[in-house]
Order: C-alpha cells, then structure tokens, then sequence
C-alpha cells in the first residue's frame, strides 16, 4: 500500500496536557465513544475537541485512542512532521504492511530517510482499505499547528467519507486568532462537525485530581490556593501538586514527608534512550524556569557559555524534551529546579530567572507568571513586580493570583506596601466575590493608620456590602465610622470627606425598612458635622438630602433651584461602584421632582446600559423603579410597567420587594388594571411599608385609584389625604410629579362639594391670580401650570370653570405630560358637554381617548367612550394597545416609516400627496408621543403592541 505510515516505536507525547490522569471527563470520553460506535451512519461524525491550553484535550483524546483501539483502527497523525501513526499496541497489519514495512515507505516517499505526510490521495485509499474491516478513528491533536498536507488529505477524505465507518477526532486550542492556518479554516468549514468544548474542572474535580497527584486528601486550604491559582486547568492544578510536593519534600527532607507517606517518584526527567548529559539538564531546568529558551538568557541564568547552551538547546530538542516552538515540555519536567541553587549566590533558581527578567525590562506579567513559582525569599521588588503585573492585566482573574501570591510571599515585608496590596486586591474581587473582598476590607479598616484611608476603605466597605444586598450594614457600618469621637489615638474621618461618606450613609440606609426611620431622622436632623469646602461629596449629600426631604414632605430648596437638580456626580458613561450608581439614581428623582424628566431619563438610561452585576443589586433596583415613575409622568404607561416587572424581579421578596410592588401596583392603576394593582397591593405588609416613608404617597395614590375604579369615592379620597399628609403641605415640587390635589379636587366635585374642591385646589397650587407661576414667583413648567388650572377648572363651574379648562389644555399641550393632558382634554370635553355644546366637546374627548390609547391606558378610558358616544361620536374598540390610537392611514405611513421609507416614497406608495403624508405623521407623532420616527418602533413593535401589517406596495 502506498501510504507513508510510521508505525515504529512510539515517541514521547508533547504538551502540558499529556500527563494529565482522565478527572472529569467521563461524559465527554462516553460520547466520543458512542460517536465511534455510530461509525457507518450519514453524514460522518466528526468531532472538534477545543479548550484552553492545559485543559486536557490531548489526555482526552489519548485515553479515547486507546479504549477504542481493541475494536477499531486507529491512526494519528504526527504532532511535528503529519505522518500518520498506528495506535501503540495495534498490531501492524491492520493497515495492509509489514512490521519492517516502515523503511519501504520512507524510501518511497522521502530521500532524507524520514516519513513524509501520506498525500489525500492515499490516506483515502487507506480508510478505503482498513474500513472493510471496521470502524476506522482518524486522530489529529494540535491540529493548529503548521500541517497543511495532514489537514488537506483529512478534508480530502472527509468529503469522500460517506457511508465509511469512519470517525474523524480534531484537537485545536479554544482562541488561534489570526494564526489559525487557512488549511484548518478549510477542513472545518465542512458541516460534520461537531464541536465540543472541555469545560474547567469544578472544585471537586480538583480536590479528586490533587489526591491522585499527592497520593492523600489535599487541605482545605491547600484546595481553595489551587483553585485560585489554576482557575479548574488540569495541567496547572498538576503543576500546583508538583510545587507544593516538591517545597513539602524540601522541607521534609529526602526522607518521608511530614505526614509521614513516603513521597512519589518522580517521573523521568528525560525522553529518549538514557539519561541527559548534566549541562542539557541544567539547561532544561532553566529553559522552564523562564518560559523560553533564549540562549542569551539560559547563558546568562546558568553561567554556562552561550555555545554550549546552544548545543544542549539542539540536544534537547532531538531528543523531543522541547516543543517545536521552543518550550519545554511538561511531561518531561525539569530535576527540581526550585531545589537548585545559583552557582555562587544561594539563591534559587526561580528567583534568580525573575531577576533576570526584571533587568532586561521584561513585561511584568512575564517576570510575575515566574515569580509565581517562588515560595519564600520575598524582596521589595518583587512584590512591586506582582502588583504592577496585576495592574497591566486584563484578566481580573491573573489579577487575582499575582496579588494573593504577593500576600503570601510578602507576609514579613514593608506593612505600607502590604496595604497597598490589600487594597487592590479588595477592589479586583469587588465585582466577582465581594465576600471575599470583605475579609480583605476589613482587615484594613481594622488597621487604617489616617483619616483619608479609613474614609476610602469605609467606603469600599459599603460598597461590598451593597453588592452583596446588605444596605442596612452599610449604613450602620457608615455611621460608625462618622460616629467616632476624636480622642487620642483614634482615626476619624476628616473634615473634607465626611459629606460623601454622610450620603452613602443616607442612600444605603434608606432602601430597607430596618434603617429607613433612623436614616430619615438623621438625614433631617443633618448629622454630624459635614465640612465647609464645596466638592463632589458636598454636592452629593445635598442632592440626596433635598431628594429625601422631598419625598418626606420636608422640602429643603424652592423647586427648580438648588443643588437637588445638578447632573450627577461622574461620567454616566462608565459604569460605577453601588454607591455611584445609587447617587446617580438620586440626581435623576431630583430631576423628575423639579419637572425634568428628560433629564432624569437621560441619567438613568445611561445607568441601565452598563451590564447588570451578579447577585443583589439594589441600584439597579432603585433605577429601574426610578424611571419607570419617570415613564409614568410622560405617558409611557407600558415602559413603566416593563421597569417596575423588572425591579420585582430583580428585588425578589421580602423588604426589598416592598418598593417594586407599590410602584408596579401604582402604575397598573394609571393603567386602568385595577384588579391587577389591588392584588400587589394586598401583598404589601404594613410593618415593611412603615419605615419606607417615600413610598407613603405612591401607595396612597394607588389604593385611592382602586377604590374609585370599585365604586368607592369616599373612600379613595381618605386615600388620597393619606397621599397628601404623606407629602406635607407645601411640598410643590413633588406635587409637580404626583398632584394628589388634583384627583381630589375631581373626586370632591363628583361628590357635590365644589366648595371643598376649590379649597383644595387653592391650597396646593399657590396664587389665584396667578396661573403661570408659584406662590414664591417662580416660573411654573407647564406641566405645574396645566396641573394648577384644570384643578381649579374641575372645582369652579361655569364659564370660568370652561375657561380654566381650555387654558390648562393649552399649557399641557407644550408638555410631555401626555396622561395628564388627557385628563384635561377630558374635563373640558365633559364639560362641553354637560353644557350642550356636543360639537365642540366632540375633539376634545377623541383626542383624549386617543391620547390615552397612545399612552396604553386604553383599559381606563372607558368614561371617556361612554362620553363620546353620547356626543355622537363613534369611538374606536377599547384596548391597550398604544398603536391603536391611530387611524388605518396613519398606521401604514407609519409601518413604512418605520421600514426605511421616505416622505416622497410613502406618498407614491400610497397615492396621496406629500404634504398628506407629513400630516398624518404629525398627528401619529402627537398621538403616541414621541418626536420623530426613529422613535416609532420602540413604541409600535413593543410587547402588547398590535401586530404589523404589511406595506409598500401599490394599490
């Protein structure tokens, strides 16, 4: 047969993963033996074995070889030359040659007397061949590497392969980037593939494959290092036992170790017949040591001239102790090169590599990864070295491991700079494991030796806290720090940080109902003492503490003024600690307090772009509830909903979910899902709504809106006073976003006392000679202005009462307070009405029922129906659907907008004029609220939307 087979003596494995015992892979090496026992079926199997290096693709591969080979043919292809091999073991004829057979193809094939890749031509006939036998495995590990021939001939044969009992089994790292040879990028293309990625061992995987490796149970300790060290690889957690066998070995000395087992042979340093001559050892022991084998460096390492480590580097690599790329090979290890000494200085070898390292300027991730393997001996340098190499990193896992070895090798070091560890550390695991960089965080608060340090890990602490879902620690933590009294000997906290401390301190607390009173009352009373000097942290504290007052009815700057409303501390577009995060959500309720909802929206959307972290995430929570009452005053009843369901979700249960529940509830009411709303409602516990006191208004608000909608209305307005009472009298700015007065004015009307309505209405909306500004002169928006006149016009009857009415749809016009300009078109088309005027009041109650369709409270525009009927329009069916507010024109020049059309296009699509066309989308951009049509999908094609209908053709 002319086919270039090597079936000689087999080599020595390369690569950090042939060594590896088979832990964790049972289900991966069943199904590539039940893919070779389906051998013959269409289309042919073939598998993609990937992961990172030192997963144990290749033990994987070699232990599947070898079950397989008692019942199958089995041929590899050779890492460095792509010659194919017989399985060891199998017995030569299988493939259709003689045992000395192997000479004949290396003539045939090559001059250089070395075998030579099988061309596609024969590996196929080959398979043709062995396949009327059995099943046939074709075997290619490190695939990536340079083997054009190999990986054309197993392309060539896969294509060509149907019907075969033929399995094809391919090895490639799990990233080659760009390096990826166009020959491999050609074979995979094919669509047998299948590919399968080995995942990293769990920690009970690693603690079954330490035991095997040290012959005992590994320490609890010695566990949670290898863990953090080798990140599940089985080829690292084997290097893990190797250095921890050898520093317990050194420690113990050549006899049995300190448990008393006796130790473990090593395995052989060598490969190939007989020992390494002594200078090609030790210029292997440096050549792992440093990672490479430059043979500057191993000169300059060993103190052997550079010529002769050129020769043991030549020697090295024949006898296959190399790589192909230069590096040493872990199966074949180094004799204990930690155990070595320097020639002249004593130190180790490991040590002295990292030197070396160090003064040719290398990158400190390579000086790092050697330093790693340093177990005592610390100097200064080298933990400068660790921390600047977890700084250079981009995996905050390699962060991790340099700075716990630098901990660890460090202990008797420089206290400064063990700190300075420490903390970075804390703030690399504040994102992944928070738990555990609390111990780390509270190991330097204990120890913090000024008050700008105590500050910033105060801080952090909290921060960990949040993350972790205890706001109420983080408060308490805060106020003992705040709290401590200057005396000699103790660290407080200076003067210029406690207002940022003060407003973590405010935030955190006032999220649970176990700090909330406590938080409320220091918040009011204004703690201690807060600094002079203006900065980020003042701003801070006087945002939180105006948003606080606000909400309880305390309100501490005129609306529209102050720091309450100033943009939020940091760029919105970096994501933040929790803290951060939290006072961002504060500047936004400032914002929507003082009538600025786009700029709320804006800080929020900001916020909810940047990733969600893992676990409790309160600020996140908060942002959520935060913007959907921000969508709830601007008409955008759906988004609000899908926030506050989402705020649930996140919360989960408990005092948490309190917040979610009365929002979601309060927006299911604006709605008009009254059922829905009075369910949240009866979920809420009167002991956990107590202490929130800035949910007091909101939950009022939404059971006065049940009750009405059940035919309760003296009922709703105890509710709504209760809102009122929750507010305090006074407090314009939050009754710019939730006008209690408003529905109690309608509700008082209704039950035939215009007398306390008008009272009402002029408590709580200032002057009344004055309908465009407050009672202290400020410029009203005119969502307070139209608020002010229609409660005034629901509570005077009469032609003054139609004027006020037709003002306040006026001024709600110009404002993205569609909701509530609904309500007034509704009152003035009501009253129009009632006054026998049903021509005029016509308009006025479709636009508001369009406006509420468009809003999504179609389900609570039923008196409005009722109304418009009996003035002789003919209203539209009932639904929730925000695009159902439009016409069947303006739906399909929407639908066409939407899909890219323009002006000119819709208008000879649909045979109408341009100016046509422009009008209908000016009147579906007022309908559905939004301001251009790069914004219509985001409301039409929403969940609970109508379905699209097609357009764009003619006719």
């Amino acid at each position: 047969m002319n086919l270039a087979l090597a079936a000689g003596a087999p080599r020595p494995r390369t690569g950090p993963e042939r060594a590896a015992p088979l832990v964790g892979r049972g289900a991966h090496l069943s199904a590539l033996i039940r893919h070779a026992s389906r051998t013959g079926a269409s289309p042919v199997p073939a598998v993609l074995l990937t992961g990172p290096a030192g997963i144990g693709r290749s033990s994987l591969l070699d232990t599947f070889c070898r079950s397989v080979s008692p019942w199958a043919a089995v041929l590899e292809a050779g890492a460095a030359d792509g010659t194919w091999r017989t399985r060891p073991g199998a017995a030569p004829d299988h493939l259709g040659i003689t045992p000395d057979g192997n000479d004949a193809v290396a003539e045939r094939f090559g001059s250089d007397g070395g075998p030579h890749a099988a061309s596609p031509h024969q590996l196929h006939a080959a398979v043709l061949g062995l396949a009327r036998r059995g099943p046939v495995v074709l075997a290619a590990d490190d695939a990536h590497l340079d083997r054009p021939d190999t990986l054309r001939a197993l392309g060539y044969v896969l294509r060509r392969a149907a019907d075969l009992p033929l399995l094809l089994l391919v090895t490639v790292p799990t990233a080659t980037g760009d390096a990826e040879p166009p020959a491999l990028s050609a074979l995979l293309t094919h669509p047998a593939w299948t590919t399968t990625e080995l995942p990293p061992l769990t920690a009970p995987q690693t603690a079954e494959l330490l035991t095997r490796r040290l012959g005992r149970r590994p320490e609890p300790a010695l566990l949670r290092r290898c863990l953090e060290h080798s990140a599940g690889l089985p080829a690292a957690v084997l290097a893990f036992a190797d250095r921890h066998e050898t520093t317990a070995g050194t420690d113990a000395g050549a006899g049995n170790g300190a448990d008393g087992r006796v130790p473990r042979p090593r395995r052989a340093a060598t490969a190939g017949p007989g020992p390494l001559p002594r200078s090609a050892s030790t210029v292997l022991s440096a050549v792992t040591v440093l990672g490479c084998a430059e043979p500057e460096l191993v000169s300059r390492l060993t103190r052997l001239p550079e010529p002769a480590v050129r020769r043991s580097l030549d020697q090295l690599t024949a006898r296959r102790a190399l790589t192909a790329e230069g590096r040493p090979d872990p199966a074949v290890p180094a004799p204990g090169p930690e155990r070595r000494r320097g020639p002249d200085d004593g130190t180790p070898l490991h040590a002295r590599a990292a030197r070396l390292l160090e003064d040719e300027g290398r990158p400190p991730q390579e000086v790092a990864d050697v330093l790693l393997r340093v177990r005592h001996g610390a100097a200064p340098w080298m933990l400068e070295t660790l921390y600047a190499a977890a700084l250079d990193t981009d995996s905050p896992e390699a962060a991790v491991r340099y700075l716990s070895h630098a901990l660890d090798l460090g202990a008797d070091q420089d206290g400064r700079t063990l700190r300075r560890v420490r903390a970075r550390l804390a703030d690399t695991l504040a994102e992944s494991d928070p738990f555990v960089a609390l111990q780390h965080l509270g190991a330097l608060l204990a120890t913090c030796a000024d008050g700008p340090e105590l500050a910033r890990v105060a801080r952090r602490y909290a921060d960990a806290l949040l993350a972790l879902g205890h706001a109420d620690e983080a408060a308490r933590l805060l106020a003992r720090v705040l709290d401590r009294t200057a005396a000699p000997g103790t660290v407080t906290v200076p003067e210029d940080r406690r207002p940022g401390l003060e407003a973590a301190l405010l935030l955190s607390g006032a999220l649970l109902p176990a700090t909330a009173p406590w938080t409320g009352e220091r918040s009011q009373s204004g703690g201690p003492a807060t600094g002079t000097c203006a900065g980020p942290g003042r701003r801070r504290l006087q945002v939180v503490r105006a948003v606080l007052s606000a909400l309880g009815g305390r309100p501490t700057n005129p609306p529209g003024t102050g720091p309450a409303h100033e943009a939020p501390p940091g760029p919105a577009d970096r994501a933040g600690t929790p803290l951060d995060d939290l006072t961002r959500v504060a500047s936004a309720l400032a914002a929507q307090l003082a009538d600025r909802p786009t700029a709320a929206l804006d800080i929020l959307d900001g916020l909810l772009r940047h990733p969600a972290r893992g676990g409790p995430d309160p600020s996140r929570v908060q942002a959520y509830l935060v913007r959907a009452l921000v969508r709830c005053g601007l008409g955008d009843l759906p988004g609000a909903e899908r926030d506050g369901r989402r705020a649930r979700g996140l919360a989960g249960g408990g005092g948490p979910g309190v917040a979610p529940a009365v929002v979601l509830a309060y927006v299911l009411a604006q709605r008009g899902a009254t059922t829905a709303a009075a369910a949240l409602l009866a979920e809420v516990r009167a002991a956990e709504l107590r202490p929130l006191f800035y949910l007091h208004p909101l939950y009022w608000s939404a059971v006065a809106a049940v009750r009405r909608a059940h035919g309760d209305p003296r009922g709703a307005l105890r509710a709504l006073r209760a809102a009122g009472r929750a507010l305090g009298h006074g407090a314009a700015a939050p009754l710019t976003a939730l006008p209690w007065w408003l529905e109690a004015a309608d509700l008082l009307t209704a039950l035939g006392d215009p007398a306390a309505a008008r009272h009402v209405a002029a408590e709580h909306s200032g002057d009344d000679r004055d309908h465009g500004d407050g009672a202290d002169g400020a410029a009203r928006s005119p969502r307070a202005a139209g608020a002010v006149l229609l409660a005034r016009g629901l509570a005077t009857p009469g032609p003054a009462g139609l004027a006020l009415l037709h003002e306040a749809c006026a001024r709600l016009a110009d404002s993205p307070a569609r909701l509530l300009r609904a309500r007034a078109e509704q009152a003035l088309g009501v009253a129009l009405l009632d006054a026998g005027v049903p021509a005029s009041a016509r308009p006025r109650l479709r636009t508001a029922l369009d406006l509420m369709t468009g809003c999504g409270a179609g389900d609570a525009a039923e008196p409005v129906r009722r109304r418009l009927a009996e003035a002789g329009g003919r209203p539209r069916r009932q639904t929730a659907c925000p695009g159902d507010a439009l016409t069947e024109r303006e739906r399909r020049v929407a639908e066409l907008a939407m899909a890219g059309h323009s002006n000119p296009e819709i208008a000879e699509a649909l045979y109408i004029t341009r100016r046509t066309v422009e009008l209908h989308l000016t009147h579906t951009y007022h309908k559905l609220g939004v301001s251009g049509r790069d914004d219509l999908s985001a409301i039409l094609e929403a969940p609970g939307a109508a379905p699209r209908r097609t357009g764009g053709e003619r006719g």
